[in-house]
């Protein structure tokens, strides 16, 4: 008796075992159905701009933070010295343009009476020219009055080459120059300052804050993770035997690992048209690989599928079954039976 029980439990055991291995194979033509899958939130990883130790943490690991809201704030006191000192260099090229303005129009002031002089000291030089004619005047006046003509056209020369020289200079420190410059330094240290505060650029939970008061942080390493529980997907890997049945919109069942008894819905996004292909290295040669067996490995295929609502329970990493819904009736109803069975395994395994 108890030989036969044995036989009939054997013989139930492997009739269930082939009837599961034929619904597995046949799902991949009619149902695609996969337990490589796995939840991805939308992750932000923030990290500092500039360095300095925490002054203050305005979070909590596991706090809902909003877009703009204060992080973390980085001792801000060399930051402010470093805006003061360009602010002060500021002031400083702003009154060196100033006072180069004003020499300049002291120089245009001094040309126009180096350019008086120059005309009084040629016409006095003519008129001793038409005297010393007439025998008027002596030879020693003439001479006298051209090297003074000679002089203040020099005087003339040199007023207009300072001019060039201080219009030049004012071009220099100029808003296209030094001006330019000092102002482009204050903004930057007002950005530098500014950076001192981190603060969240969208709106989600925080996650991985490992700081402490005093901690000093360098400028590009991460602080902590920001995750968007509003953009959510699942990556599944599914037979590409299936692939036509993995069209965007088409509806899907999922089981997650972190909540067993539950059965979700959702819908595929759409899937990736490419594939790490190791064969072929980044020379372009292929690698070609030898392979005596008969059956090979069947090919995956990376499919997005989305939620339309996420349980607060599930996190970023979570391990899902997926199955797509079939469009046979009969079939459907077998996928559905099956997923609220692997519901309720999940509760053991």
């Amino acid at each position: 008796m108890a030989s036969k029980v044995y036989q009939w439990a054997l013989s139930l055991v492997f009739a269930a075992s082939v009837l599961f291995s034929v619904f597995l194979v046949a799902s991949d033509n009619l149902s695609p159905f996969t337990t490589q899958a796995q939840l991805h939130l939308s992750t932000s990883r923030l990290a500092a701009e500039v360095s300095g130790p925490v002054s203050a943490l305005a979070v909590r690991n596991g706090q809902q933070v909003e877009q703009g809201q204060l992080l973390v704030q980085l001792d801000p006191t060399r930051y402010q010295l470093a805006l003061a000192q360009t602010q002060a260099a500021l002031i400083e090229a702003q009154q060196s343009h100033q006072a180069k303005r004003q020499q300049l129009r002291g120089a245009e002031a001094s040309l126009h009476q180096r350019l008086q002089q120059a005309q009084n000291a040629e016409r006095k030089w003519r008129r001793n020219q038409q005297l010393i004619a007439k025998g008027l005047q002596s030879q020693q006046v003439l001479d006298d009055s051209q090297a003074e003509a000679a002089v203040s056209q020099q005087a003339v020369q040199a007023a207009q080459a300072e001019i060039a020289k201080l219009q030049a200079e004012l071009v220099q420190s100029s808003d296209s120059g030094a001006l330019a410059a000092a102002r482009s330094r204050v903004k930057l240290a007002q950005l530098d300052l500014a950076k001192t505060r981190i603060v969240a650029p969208i709106s989600g939970v925080i996650s991985n804050l490992n700081l402490n008061l005093g901690s000093y942080v360098s400028a590009g390493s991460p602080v902590l993770f920001l995750v968007d529980r509003q953009h959510s997907w699942v990556n599944a890997d599914f037979n590409e035997k299936g692939v036509n049945h993995l069209q965007a919109g088409t509806a899907v069942r999922l089981v997650f690992d972190a909540l067993p008894g539950e059965v979700f819905s959702g819908t595929v996004q759409g899937r990736d048209l490419a594939i790490y292909d190791p064969s072929s290295e980044a020379s372009g040669l292929a690698k070609v690989t030898n392979d005596d067996r008969w059956i090979r490995d069947q090919q995956k295929v990376r499919t997005q599928i989305v939620l339309p609502q996420l349980n607060d329970g599930l996190f970023s990493g979570s391990k899902v079954s997926v199955m797509v819904v079939s469009d046979l009736s009969w079939w459907d109803l077998l996928g559905q039976l099956w997923m609220q069975l692997l519901a309720q395994l999940r509760y053991l395994i």
